[in-house]
């Protein structure tokens, strides 16, 4: 017998509940940093504007690892399932699915579509794309992870390259019809499902493209709302457009969305002022200087930030060192004196809002609340610490192309080493690009660093601490941690009870170590016209979708 589902219009909460399994839907933001409106500088049409801090890289969804290139690429190319304004999972290229009753296939229909250069979309295209995305030499490996929580059988085999890639559990028997083989229940899937490393990819067309696929407007086609009609990473501007070919273009009320590149909070909210642009994101001071306009709205963010520690290094491979600095940290002053924008101090690392079990209650704020600041367990600490190694100096590499991380890091430089006698705390500025590779390659004491999830899902989050995970920068490992994260993925993936037991416990594993230093979750404060609607705040993946976004 199968659950038989036509067009869902379910939440997540029901559709989980069908499914034996936990969650809730989900309304937040992910760090998409500033947006506005700009009415001039597209084609002719109805038009909105954007603003964002750097432009993006690629338009290759399985490149695409920042959020602005995420962003982008998931306005032009369409997962089987997209978030709608009230972040209800709804059909996108899917049209129906059925899963079967224990779980473990799961078979969608996928609707009459086209892309872009006139091709019909194919069962074939998700294929393609899931295959290439757990090929072990493809040269696009960072979201392979999805691949593993997907939990698609065979994966194990055909991730590490012992296996061919073709003996992955997925299949088209037909050119609509797609049929996904697991190894255990996965309570997320159509979450998953929804996210742009899961979207389609013209067989064809990529591999007529190579190593060019992606780089260029032109070096991509497109099935989703929009196209890609002007686009240059080294450019301030780029232009998505109306997908004349797209299913359901009659609700698509834009013509066209501009990007501009502005990287300054006060020259974007400079532009709202003038105008020229429709929505804004408020930092610092400006929250409180705005915070009586009518268009000014809070939100709680998706993104935790925190103090990314590399424990193969020395001192930081030490937990007393680790727990020192947490408890010298004053998160609340970090979030009332120096942010301003809503942000919300935080002591563990699953963010308020992204799950809730059946009962309703908040994974983050069930969760053990370890190494809040306390100026005495911190210097008991550090008293332990230095009897232990003999570092007395570590340096946090942050991203200069964000204007809150400075001041949080000469913060957190200024109050630590006071409370701390003898550490000296180092400061280096670095280009997104170059702290990312950094953390790659492991050259890197401390990064502040922050992470948002892909999914609705504590796993979204805790991944990052398993032993041999690709997103593992800490390069941490604990026995315990590893063995109740995959018993809570497989044994007990289908057990609701258990799996949250487990899943809390490896967070209160990793929070309580200070593997990483929680420190505070994101607000979003923001300015919008009145004209426009449709912007979003969702927790997981990207935080809008130009597809429902109107402008009278």
């Amino acid at each position: 017998m199968n659950f038989k589902y036509g067009i869902p219009n379910v939440s997540r909460r029901d559709f989980l509940k069908a499914t034996g399994a936990t969650g809730i839907a989900f309304v937040g933001t992910t760090a998409l940093a500033g947006c506005g409106g700009s009415t001039d500088s597209a084609a002719s049409g109805k038009s909105i504007g954007l603003t964002v801090a750097t432009a993006p890289v690629t338009l290759d969804p399985l490149a695409a690892l920042d959020t602005i290139s995420m962003t982008i690429v998931s306005q032009a190319l369409e997962c089987l399932f997209v978030k709608d304004p009230e972040g209800v999972l709804q059909p996108a290229a899917c049209e129906s699915y059925e899963v079967s009753e224990d779980q473990l296939t799961w078979t969608f229909h996928i609707r009459d579509a086209k892309w872009s250069n006139g091709d019909a979309v194919t069962a074939d295209d998700f294929i393609c794309s899931w295959q290439r995305n757990a090929q072990a030499d493809s040269g696009v490996a960072d979201f392979q992870y999805q691949i593993e929580m997907a939990a698609i059988k065979n994966y194990a085999a055909v991730l590490d390259g012992s296996a061919d890639v073709s003996e992955l559990g997925i299949s088209a028997p037909d050119d609509k019809t797609i049929v996904i083989e697991i190894e255990h229940p996965v309570p997320f899937m159509l979450d998953l499902l929804s996210f742009a490393p899961w979207a389609p990819v013209n067989r064809a067309f990529r591999e007529e493209q190579g190593d060019s696929f992606g780089i260029s407007k032109d070096n991509q086609i497109y099935n989703g709302a929009f196209t890609v009609t002007q686009y240059d990473p080294a450019a301030n501007t780029f232009v998505i457009s109306k997908n004349p070919d797209y299913w359901d273009v009659d609700n698509v009320k834009l013509d066209s969305v501009t990007f501009q590149v502005i990287g300054e909070t006060q020259q974007a909210v400079m532009s709202y002022e003038n105008g020229d642009v429709d929505y804004v994101e408020l930092t610092g001071d400006l929250v409180e200087q705005y915070k009586d306009d009518e268009g000014f709205a809070s939100h709680n963010g998706s993104f935790n930030y925190y103090l990314m520690m590399n424990t193969t290094k020395p001192g930081m491979d030490n937990e007393n060192f680790r727990r020192a600095i947490a408890c010298a940290l004053n998160r609340e002053e970090i979030c009332n004196s120096i942010l301003k924008d809503g942000s919300t101090p935080v002591q563990q690392m699953i963010m308020v809002g992204l799950y809730a079990n059946e009962a309703g209650d908040d994974f983050a704020e069930s969760s053990p609340q370890p190494n809040g600041y306390n100026l005495d367990e911190a210097t008991k600490y550090w008293e332990a610490a230095q009897a232990e190694t003999d570092v007395r100096e570590f340096t946090i590499l942050f991203d200069q192309d964000k204007d809150f991380t400075q001041d949080v890091c000469a913060y957190i430089q200024d109050t630590v080493q006071k409370a701390l006698p003898g550490l000296t705390i180092n400061l280096e500025a670095t280009p997104k690009k170059s702290r990312t590779e950094r953390a790659d390659s492991g050259d890197f004491d401390v990064c502040l660093w922050g992470w948002g999830p892909d999914y609705a899902d504590p796993t979204a989050i805790l991944a990052m601490y398993v032993s041999d995970h690709p997103s593992n920068y800490s390069r941490w490992n604990d026995e315990e941690f590893d063995k109740l994260y995959e018993q809570a993925n497989t044994t007990d993936a289908g057990n609701a009870d258990a799996r949250w037991n487990e899943l809390m416990r490896c967070n209160e594993i990793c929070s309580t170590r200070a593997v990483s230093i929680p420190i505070f979750q994101t607000g979003l404060c923001s300015l919008t016209k009145p004209s426009v609607s449709g912007m979003t705040y969702h927790i997981t993946g990207i935080q809008y979708y130009c597809k429902y976004m109107d402008k009278n």
